[in-house]
């Protein structure tokens, strides 16, 4: 023990050579340790590497999945290269068709790489932050590593592999396509830094994405709404590319390069295209707009570049601390305003706290917007599609109806407190359906009425909102009895939308097939009148098939609710020994 007392250094002397001033450098390099940033930085991509390499142990599934990904990987390295060679040798390289293109596929790239961690759910962060928070380094030290073995990476690889190729087409085009020589050099000198910028940025960015979202997932409740918003949010890209597509296979070839150039001008005056373009505004002559991009990327990579640093720090003090509570819980009444104290109103209340605070829940109800927002959208955009806008609220409307099936699968184990309480099977059934009705009610009249006056056809208003109403009360009574009579045990309470395989057991086909059929089958008569009217132009066929409609999902309505609390009152123990355990 005195040796190690006699064996400590001695007091470090400062610049003036006086003992005594501490050697602040010193001393933080001994408080966490010895190794440097450039030794730290190969030691994480030697990591990266290594349990990359491991994680292919045992799972032929990954296998399976990387020798995809390398066969799409090269097929898109393949399409670049064809891309660019065709562009510039077939004709194009001495217009502005080549450079369109490279500044449309630097902004797709950064695209790309800003999506895949915010559509990707599940992915795993094999350096997540929190894996180092007992390890004696900050934020400022592990960030250079971190990004380092970021490089260590089958889409990082591509990606640089990508822009390498893009670069030497471009140098191509600089020294063949008759620029002024003096713009020419410049954009030759910026070309292989701004491209590595353009590079960094799109390594950055899920980086920083994948720190924020290490914090932001601590929380229960951010976590499913993470997980709703996601399913939105790729609804809404399949959705929206599915329309551009279609609207672009209408245009002619210079109608595509119009929009194409408008698309290119907007994502160049953004963090996405911003880089990529600075090269070939310098070779153009444009000289203000290269430095206002440069300018704008540099901003870009330093405000991403801060916000990761912040988010490291917050991760690692989350996985020390853990979650923390204010300890404070807002209590409000079961019974909803407005409804009788009673058994139905309990029910009521508990379903629209469900409806609200569950993501299993939330996910079925914020895709309805959507979907609907697509087919009104669709119609507008294709002229001969526009009966689509009314088509997709008819839809969403039965679908209202089927998203009540499965409503003693989601209670699981809490449905024994019903039994145990002698719920009244009447308010246990009326009740889930009022919380639907008090939820999807109201957004849907009012789309029946909206969606005929976009589309111009006010005289469908009436047709429209006695259809619409007519398959939400008929997909609400066949949902309540098939939820009886084909239960199925769900995922527990928390479980990621995107990760819920309980829709895929062979008794939740057969109930979705079953209520599809049980919403839309009744209603054909009415659909057959509606269209007899519509051939015949007579007004008063129509609106007798939007009345038919009403009625025949009034009966539904009647039928399905009494059928399910019958059954419910003599066969609720048999149902949930069904759902009793969630999957």
């Amino acid at each position: 023990m005195a040796r190690a007392v006699t064996s400590s250094p001695a007091p470090a002397t400062g610049a003036d050579g006086a003992a005594g001033a501490p050697d602040l450098a010193s001393s933080d390099a001994a408080l966490h340790g010895s190794i440097s940033r450039s030794a730290l930085a190969r030691l994480m991509a030697r990591l990266k590497w290594t349990l990359w390499k491991r994680s292919f142990r045992k799972n032929t599934g990954k296998i399976i999945g990387t020798a995809i990904g390398l066969l799409y990987g090269i097929g898109g390295l393949g399409a670049v290269l064809s891309l660019m060679a065709g562009t510039l040798f077939g004709g194009g390289g001495d217009g502005p068709l080549f450079p369109l293109l490279v500044r449309g596929l630097g902004a797709a790239a950064l695209l790309a790489w800003l999506l895949v961690p915010l559509l990707a759910f599940g992915l795993d962060d094999t350096l997540d932050p929190r894996r180092f928070a007992l390890l004696p380094r900050r934020a400022r030290e592990l960030q250079v590593p971190l990004f380092v073995a970021s490089l260590v990476s089958l889409p990082a690889l591509f990606t640089v592999i990508a822009a390498a190729i893009v670069t030497v087409f471009e140098a191509i085009w600089m020294l063949t396509a008759g620029l002024d020589p003096l713009p020419m050099v410049a954009g030759l000198v910026a070309l292989i830094p701004a491209n590595l910028a353009g590079i960094a940025l799109c390594l950055l960015l899920p980086r920083a994405i994948l720190a924020h979202s290490a914090v932001r997932t601590t929380s229960r409740r951010a976590r499913e709404i993470g997980g709703v918003l996601g399913i939105v949010i790729v609804l809404a890209v399949a959705y929206g590319a599915s329309i551009g597509l279609q609207s672009l296979a209408r245009a002619d070839l210079d109608r595509l390069v119009e929009i194409a150039r408008s698309v290119v001008r907007v994502a160049t005056s953004t963090p996405l295209g911003a880089l990529f373009s600075v090269p070939l505004d310098l070779a153009e002559g444009h000289v203000i707009p290269a430095l206002l991009r440069a300018l704008i990327g540099a901003a870009a990579i330093w405000g991403v570049w801060l916000w990761w640093r912040r988010s490291i720090d917050l991760a690692m003090r989350s996985a020390l601390v853990g979650e923390a509570s204010s300890g404070a819980a807002k209590v409000s009444p079961l019974v909803p305003r407005g409804v009788k104290p009673s058994a139905f109103g309990a029910v009521m209340g508990r379903s629209l706290r469900y409806w609200k605070r569950d993501a299993r829940y939330l996910a079925s109800i914020a895709i309805m917007p959507v979907m609907l927002i697509f087919f009104v959208a669709m119609s507008l955009v294709l002229p001969e599609s526009g009966f689509m806008g009314i088509t997709g609220l008819l839809l969403v409307a039965g679908l209202s109806g089927i998203s009540l099936m499965n409503e003693y699968g989601f209670d699981g184990p809490a449905g024994w407190v019903n039994l145990t309480a002698g719920l009244d099977p009447k308010a246990n059934v009326r009740g889930r359906i009022a919380a639907m009705a008090v939820l999807a009610a109201p957004f849907l009249l009012v789309m029946a009425v909206a969606i005929p006056l976009l589309a111009g056809a006010p005289e469908q208003i009436g047709v429209t909102v006695l259809g619409t109403m007519g398959l939400m009360l008929g997909g609400w009574g066949a949902a309540s009895l098939i939820g009886t009579l084909l239960p199925y045990p769900t995922a527990a309470p928390g479980t990621s939308p995107m990760k819920d395989r309980s829709a895929s057991s062979a008794n939740a086909m057969i109930a979705v097939a079953v209520g599809m059929l049980a919403v839309t089958v009744p209603q054909l008569p009415a659909a057959a009148v509606v269209v007899w009217g519509l051939v015949t132009g007579s007004s008063g066929i129509v609106l007798a098939g939007g009345v038919l409609s009403l009625l025949t999902g009034i009966v539904l309505l009647v039928v399905g609710v009494g059928l399910a609390e019958r059954r419910l009152e003599r066969r609720y123990p048999d149902l949930f020994q069904k759902v009793r355990a969630h999957v």
